[in-house]
């Protein structure tokens, strides 16, 4: 695939309106062969997630958690998510195996809201991080070990145990658990820890929000290494642009809600962990 037409036509990312975002994105999937698209709703399928349990929500009588009426940019309506959900979906484009695993599990699991919430992510993270293509299976390995180390720091924050609360089955989770160290003794791995624990600890959560994009922006670009006329460059660059018109967005009081959502997770899995250990 030739992408030197694709690249050239993107504008830069701090001259794009956030008007501009839907437009660019059709540029991008108009230009991109199947497979490469199937990649690119890597980006997208995050606030695909978030309709998804927000339409499940509303369906079992329970209040949405935000005035936000749908998250964009998405791959699928809010009328493709009500197909889906009744197997009469004929769209475009095919749902990812991780949503419809987790579809046909929430038709016999009995799970409560909390555990779909969490089985959803669980899904979707296990199907980014063995994904074929090399700059979204690296995003969403970098992006796990994020959430996992901010999951531990709210979680010792709210002297609550680590252990299961976070994402994944290797090697991070165990250690976050078993490390007694203000950094975990994961510093030297993980330099950017005590910049975390410092932002937390002063309650600047904005700042907090815009850093974790940063690190996972500074990461993936080592990925892109140069190579412009490439789909890793086209991914960046709507990842890009995708933070740059969040960060612009990005209030002090959507920041305290965000994180309020990260305690309130945390508090909800230790107290159902508690309740198993009793039963047990």
């Amino acid at each position: 695939m030739n992408f030197h037409f694709l690249v050239n036509a993107l504008p830069e990312v701090e001259s794009a309106t956030l008007d501009d975002l839907a437009d660019i994105r059709t540029i991008i999937e108009t230009n991109l062969t199947a497979e490469a698209r199937e990649a690119f709703h890597y980006l997208l399928y995050r606030n695909d997630n978030k309709n998804l349990l927000k339409l499940l929500r509303k369906r079992d009588g329970v209040l949405p958690r935000t005035a936000v009426h749908f998250y964009e940019p998405a791959v699928f309506s809010f009328e493709d998510i009500e197909d889906i959900l009744i197997d009469a979906y004929e769209g475009e484009y095919a749902p990812p195996a991780y949503m419809h695993q987790f579809l046909d599990e929430e038709k016999h699991a009995g799970f409560t809201v909390r555990e779909r919430e969490n089985r959803l992510v669980d899904l979707y993270y296990e199907e980014g991080t063995r994904h074929p293509q090399e700059y979204i299976r690296e995003m969403f390995l970098f992006k796990r070990d994020l959430k996992n180390i901010l999951l531990a720091l709210n979680a010792r924050a709210q002297g609550f145990k680590i252990t299961r609360i976070t994402v994944g089955e290797y090697d991070l989770p165990a250690e976050l658990a078993a490390a007694t160290q203000t950094d975990f003794g994961l510093s030297g791995q993980y330099a950017y820890i005590p910049e975390l624990v410092a932002l937390l600890n002063a309650g600047d959560l904005v700042h907090l929000e815009k850093r974790l994009d940063e690190l996972l922006i500074e990461h993936l670009r080592m990925v892109v290494a140069g190579r412009i006329f490439s789909l890793n460059y086209v991914l960046h660059y709507f990842l890009k642009l995708s933070l740059f018109h969040r960060w612009l967005l990005l209030s002090p009081q959507k920041g305290e809600r965000a994180l309020e959502e990260i305690i309130e997770d945390i508090v909800t899995t230790a107290e159902r962990a508690a309740m198993t250990a009793g039963a047990a």
